[in-house]
């Protein structure tokens, strides 16, 4: 009769260490089909930037890449000619009444070693303020996101709101014109201690494409996919 015992017991004790791995096998698929979700509007693989210095996710509507070549230059803010680090910029084009629009993404990375984070931010402030109607403009401190890996990560933060300059296009033609329309720039600087480089991720769009282009969302998913590599030894 004990050996029998002895048996339901053992199977029993079985039963339940198989059905606590399944439950954290099923957790864990779960949790990661969630974060899949998540950051679908973002590109699948990470895009290196700036030689290497950094890594991030595109969101995927941003479809062309510039490199500053483009008349009128589109790659960079008009009021922010020199980008520190300026490594690309991508676009999403997107047509509204009949005239193509374009929201831009536009990044940067800058080794700590050559530029303190507080001299990358002052030498934008400083060309913003510069700017018609930006005069008054000052840094959001301490935006934390949370990255893939679930470490919370900060970012410094300059909204923009207001007219500024933007390219379109009447699809008609190919002639492109730069004109002031209403809409927003905000500029993301990555601000974690001792990070071995500076990233510099700035958005821009009318508003006359607010609702096909989801700012808010995009900006916070592709910082949260940013990465830095260590210093090396």
């Amino acid at each position: 009769m004990r050996s029998v015992l002895a048996v339901w017991v053992a199977v029993g004790c079985c039963c339940g260490c198989s059905s606590s791995a399944y439950d954290a096998d099923y957790a864990k698929r779960i949790a990661a089909h969630r974060t899949a979700s998540e950051f679908a509007p973002l590109r699948p693989q990470g895009q290196q930037v700036a030689d290497g210095l950094a890594e991030l996710r595109i969101p995927t509507q941003f479809v062309n890449q510039l490199d500053g070549t483009e008349t009128p230059n589109c790659a960079t803010p008009p009021f922010l000619r020199e980008f520190p680090g300026f490594s690309a910029a991508y676009e999403a084009l997107v047509v509204v009444s009949g005239t193509e629009h374009r929201a831009i993404l536009t990044v940067g990375a800058v080794p700590a070693a050559e530029r303190r984070r507080d001299e990358v931010e002052a030498s934008i402030l400083d060309q913003v303020k510069a700017e018609e109607g930006f005069a008054k403009s000052a840094w959001k401190k301490g935006r934390e996101v949370v990255d893939e890996d679930g470490a919370t990560r900060t970012w410094d933060v300059l909204e923009l709101a207001g007219k500024q300059p933007f390219v379109t296009r009447d699809p008609s033609n190919e002639d492109r014109v730069e004109k002031k329309l209403l809409g927003v720039t905000e500029i993301w600087v990555s601000a974690d201690p001792k990070q071995t480089a500076c990233v510099i991720l700035a958005w821009r769009m009318p508003d006359d494409i607010a609702g096909n282009v989801p700012l808010s969302t995009l900006a916070t998913l592709t910082a949260r996919t940013a990465r830095v590599p260590p210093a090396k030894p």
